[in-house]
């Protein structure tokens, strides 16, 4: 397949990066982007093709992925319109701009026009990604498979049931690479602070993470199982949980999730 991005940002280039590790082929990859320092960099770290008009997407590609900020997307859709609109059942569109409902993004395309609604999140990068993904009727999605199949080169996907379920696949998985990250740094620097040397507390907190992880994947146990058999009564991994819940950490976990729902509903109101 052929895919265009219309803009080359973070996200764009997450997603780029695993299709390629996962052996699509960068001369197979166009994107779209205004700035020449943009376009310069994209091809000395991806070897993809670049353009500087929007439009050139459609003449190239199979699959256009709309990887710009939300309130650029309505510019960029009557951009596409005149090149898109003889060919716009060929086309398979895919958004990646949170917070656009897919209502808001087809009323500014031609009609009958082909469009996935998509929340990755960086993780793609490293083909570790999850994307939840949504069509308005559900018959759609094999019609839209290609979606998916690109969305599963660079880790795993899920289709949501009702559009409102994107705002918690934002707070769930779009937004959690950054919790993690800021529980990691948390635990370096109390293992710092407790005297382990910096590249020695980074190895420890990243390699058990991994561990961790790698086990919750592999295991037919439930989280809250595999977290009982590492806690010993009386012992010290049951201090630190203990420390944790007096803190309230579900409650904290939750608001701040929450929080991100709540943003992400707010964006797609505009």
């Amino acid at each position: 397949m052929r895919i265009a991005f219309i803009g080359g940002g973070n996200m764009a280039q997450a997603i780029i990066r695993g299709l390629i590790k996962h052996g699509h082929r960068s001369e197979q990859i166009l994107v779209c982007a205004p700035s020449q320092k943009t376009r310069s960099a994209l091809v000395k770290r991806f070897n993809v093709k670049v353009h500087s008009d929007n439009s050139a997407a459609v003449a190239f590609a199979d699959i256009i992925i709309l990887a710009v900020k939300p309130f650029i997307v309505p510019l960029v859709c009557d951009e596409l319109r005149p090149a898109l609109t003889p060919l716009c059942q060929q086309k398979l569109l895919i958004s990646i701009a949170a917070g656009l409902t897919h209502a808001s993004i087809t009323d500014k395309l031609p009609q009958g026009s082909k469009l996935v609604c998509a929340m990755p999140n960086l993780p793609t990068a490293i083909g570790k990604g999850l994307t939840g993904l949504f069509v308005p009727n559900q018959e759609d999605r094999m019609a839209f498979s290609d979606a998916d199949k690109l969305m599963n080169a660079v880790g795993d996907t899920v289709w949501l049931d009702d559009e409102s379920q994107m705002s918690s696949i934002v707070a769930t998985a779009g937004s959690s690479p950054a919790y993690f990250f800021l529980f990691l740094e948390a635990m370096e620097k109390a293992a710092i602070a407790q005297g382990l040397p910096p590249k020695t507390a980074s190895k420890a907190v990243l390699q058990s993470a991994m561990g961790a992880v790698s086990m919750a994947i592999a295991s037919q146990e439930n989280l809250s199982t595999l977290r009982h058999q590492v806690t010993s009564p009386k012992g010290t991994t049951e201090q630190a949980v203990l420390a944790f819940q007096h803190g309230e950490l579900d409650e904290l976990v939750a608001r701040a999730m929450d929080s991100a729902a709540r943003r992400a509903r707010e964006l797609s109101l505009g």
